[in-house]
């Protein structure tokens, strides 16, 4: 075990005396998503301490990506580092060179697992599959989650307002492959449980581990369609969960000036954000995709 201080980042490098592939996990990219930083956590005490072995490949784990966020308890200190993940020769803010160091990780690591959770109570976990190839289907067979969502990228291709370079996409362009997770509400103890087990099923699905993996559930795809901005005062019309399914030209957000927003179609209500700021994403809408 090796573990690394000397940078903005803290991670911890096991290699196994055979061969296999290297699994990168990320946690707290977001400095207020800490269920990936239990599970991180608890596992290297594991590696440590013998109870796990690895016995193929090399795991490196990083605990918090965001370390000042995650001091502060916020998401980000100055920009969304999930947005910034590409290298930074000049870099300006504080996610900029967090993102170079993440960017070095994720070229040095076949896959990477990116351990994030959600803002509501009672949030159903998911997979996001950006980049879909056998590898990251191997990966996102592993996960203990009912739903997986693709087609991010194009959404943002298509509303090109916000620039979305994710550790997916950063991934992909270096010929990496990488898969987020999102384990729930943050502050849920079964959150944490979900990425320790995602971490667990993942280095098992790959041979790097011995472990049984659970009889897992059968993945259901949603394809997401568009993101909304929050232009200006307003609210969302229920108490919405992720995943919550809505009819094409129901009321999901309301401004205070009474323009309604309404469903484009049967589907889902993805991501919801009852604190958003103005300019950032309120909520996404997707439907069912196979």
């Amino acid at each position: 075990m090796n573990k690394n201080t000397d940078d903005l980042i803290e991670k911890y490098c096991f290699s196994a005396p055979k061969d296999g592939v290297s699994l990168l996990v990320l946690a707290a990219v977001h400095g207020n998503e800490t269920a990936g930083t239990g599970a991180c956590r608890r596992l290297i005490g594991e590696l440590q301490n013998g109870r796990r072995k690895l016995l193929g490949g090399k795991l490196t784990l990083v605990p918090v990506a965001n370390p000042e966020a995650y001091r502060r308890q916020v998401r980000c200190v100055e920009e969304n580092l999930n947005r910034v993940i590409a290298p930074h020769d000049r870099p300006t803010t504080y996610e900029q060179r967090l993102a170079n160091e993440i960017c070095l990780l994720i070229r040095q690591n076949d896959i990477t697992l990116d351990l994030h959770s959600t803002h509501c109570e009672g949030d159903v976990p998911f997979a996001f599959c950006d980049y879909p190839n056998d590898i990251n289907g191997r990966l996102i067979d592993a996960l203990e989650v009912g739903y997986v969502l693709e087609g991010w990228p194009k959404i943002y291709a298509d509303q090109s307002e916000i620039s979305d370079c994710s550790t997916e996409q950063y991934a992909h362009l270096v010929g990496r492959t990488a898969t987020t997770l999102e384990c729930g509400w943050h502050r849920a103890p079964a959150a944490t449980e979900l990425a320790y087990r995602a971490i667990i099923g993942a280095m098992a699905a790959f041979g790097m581990i011995e472990d049984n993996l659970p009889s897992l559930p059968q993945k259901k795809h949603i394809r997401m369609k568009e993101y909304i901005i929050k232009r200006r005062a307003g609210s969302l019309t229920h108490d919405y969960k992720h995943l919550d399914a809505v009819r094409r030209g129901d009321c999901l957000a309301v401004y205070d000036d009474g323009e309604k927003l309404p469903a484009p179609d049967d589907g889902y209500i993805l991501l919801p954000n009852t604190d958003a700021e103005i300019g950032t994403e309120w909520y996404y809408f997707g439907t069912a995709d196979r």
